[in-house]
């Protein structure tokens, strides 16, 4: 196979790798996020409620609802997470919040008909505590006056909802995934850790791809929806592949705690007695990395 090929390959494998956590979650139901079934598609009327998730507690499941005053009083209830080709989002059935960037802010915001695309400074997002046992973080949304694209009205948001709290960047006491899985002689340093443990939604396989920082080598992972067991199937060096025979390693986890409400971060210890690589040679493969877990709804 050319060299330029190759890479092109690697690096879509790569990429791969990350969406399974960023972009493989599509439009799913957190079924306890806050304001389940509270949502309709008309606004409530008058706005002189304060909207949940106000108190000074830490939140503890996605969604809440956002205070609209102006044009269109309301209160925006949000109640669950959805992924798609437009970015991370919170959804009700009045509309959508999209989120993006780095650090996270309000893109976009589509609410009751109405489309509000977003310049910077136009809406605060504020993180506040994460919540380590559910991996949710509160954050407050505070939006100025804000008009339709279509002229349709000008409103303004106030509230605080619940979010993954990775995507605010925090990941409380847990440590970034990655590490160092030893084949033979050689130390693959993995960039990243993250792999798949149940059925995956939209086009995420099931297992994952751990690649080393230049993308030049690289472990595959399957995962058994049977047995549900992490099995390493192709490890890569230099770009050369080698097919692990099913058996030959053993791949185990220990929870250290929780991500998000759909990740959980873990100790991986993969050790293999002898893989036999394609130019012949029998090498032991081993180590202990940090690995993301992510189980996507059923």
């Amino acid at each position: 196979m050319p060299t330029w090929i190759r890479s092109l390959t690697v690096l879509g494998l790569a990429f791969g790798g990350v969406v399974v956590v960023t972009l493989g979650l599509a439009a799913f139901i957190v079924p306890d996020a806050a304001g389940t079934g509270a949502g309709s598609s008309t606004p409530s009327a008058g706005a002189s409620a304060p909207p949940p998730n106000a108190g000074d507690g830490p939140v503890t499941a996605v969604g809440g609802a956002i205070l609209v005053t102006g044009d269109r009083e309301g209160t925006f209830v949000v109640d669950r997470e959805a992924t798609d080709n437009q970015g991370y989002a919170l959804a009700g059935d009045q509309g959508r919040i999209f989120f993006g960037g780095d650090p996270l802010a309000v893109e976009r915001i589509s609410y009751d008909g109405l489309e509000f695309y977003l310049d910077e400074g136009d809406c605060t997002l504020t993180p506040g505590e994460r919540h380590d046992p559910t991996g949710v973080a509160g954050a407050q949304i505070r939006c100025g006056e804000m008009e339709d694209i279509r002229d349709g009205g000008t409103v303004s948001m106030e509230g605080t909802v619940g979010i993954a709290a990775d995507r605010l960047g925090l990941r409380g006491d847990l440590p970034p995934s990655g590490g160092t899985i030893a084949v033979g002689d050689t130390d693959l340093e993995l960039a990243f850790a993250v792999l798949t443990v149940g059925r995956p939604t939209g086009f995420a396989p099931a297992g994952g791809f751990l690649p080393t920082d230049d993308g030049s080598s690289w472990l595959m992972f399957d995962y058994d929806f049977q047995t549900h067991e992490l099995r390493l199937t192709i490890v890569a060096l230099g770009g050369v592949e080698s097919e692990v025979e099913r058996g030959a390693c053993t791949v185990e986890t220990r929870e250290i705690g929780v991500l998000n409400p759909h990740t959980t971060t873990a100790e991986l210890t993969l050790e293999c007695a002898t893989v036999e690589l394609v130019d012949g040679e029998a090498v032991r493969i081993g180590g202990t990395i940090i690995a993301d877990l992510v189980e996507p709804p059923g």
